[in-house]
């Protein structure tokens, strides 16, 4: 509805950004949020049909809404979120939309139907565990996080995408079938990605957090 990042944090531009406290850790969440403005998102839609989802969010209102799209048809009807009681109090929202989806690339749409909603991520599909203890800190639209060994994450050779945590796509590495942990951190190295924490998305839409420094 303006010009200005009214939450001042993180980049300058329209989308209204705030500095997260919660639970998770720091990080960052859209904030100050109205009714009728909106956030989309180019996906890559990896399983079809009606896919369960999740949405973490925050609320000092008593109730408030969004409603979902994909390219400009309703996924969900208007997702009625109760209060959390505070703007860094985040909970999560589950359900499953009501459109089948197709495999490909697709423009998310997240329309905020109702004043003052932090929205923190969006993730669809199947989620194993407890992806509130898996956020560490992440922010956006989650992919699936994979669980087992490095090796098991590494199955097949090839390229596989880094991201840094908001989620900017920060280049590729090439690993070899089966690479362990320490292979992993070392193909990073050899990238050019000497020190800090980045994820790597291999050729199923898995994602692992990497420590290069440890």
């Amino acid at each position: 509805m303006d010009t200005e990042n009214q939450g001042k944090e993180y980049r300058e531009d329209r989308v209204d950004i705030v500095a997260m406290k919660d639970k998770c850790g720091d990080g960052y969440a859209v904030g100050y949020t109205q009714k009728g403005e909106w956030l989309e998102y180019t996906v890559n839609v990896q399983a079809g049909g009606k896919l369960p989802f999740e949405l973490s969010y925050a609320s000092g209102m008593d109730n408030t809404g969004v409603r979902l799209f994909m390219d400009d048809e309703p996924i969900t009807d208007t997702l009625a979120l109760a209060g959390t009681g505070e703007f860094d109090t985040y909970e999560t929202f589950k359900g499953t939309i009501t459109k089948e989806l197709t495999k490909g690339e697709h423009v998310l749409k997240v329309l905020v139907t109702s004043d003052y909603v932090n929205l923190d991520w969006i993730a669809f599909g199947e989620i194993e565990g407890d992806i509130m203890d898996k956020r560490k800190g992440t922010t956006g639209i989650m992919p699936k996080i994979a669980s087992g060994t490095a090796s098991a994450f590494a199955k097949t050779a090839g390229e596989y995408k880094v991201f840094d945590l908001m989620g900017n796509e920060l280049g590729k590495i090439r690993l070899n079938a089966g690479a362990s942990l320490i292979e992993i951190k070392n193909g990073l190295k050899t990238a050019g990605y000497h020190k800090g924490v980045c994820v790597v998305r291999n050729t199923v839409g898995q994602t692992m957090r990497i420590n290069i420094g440890k």
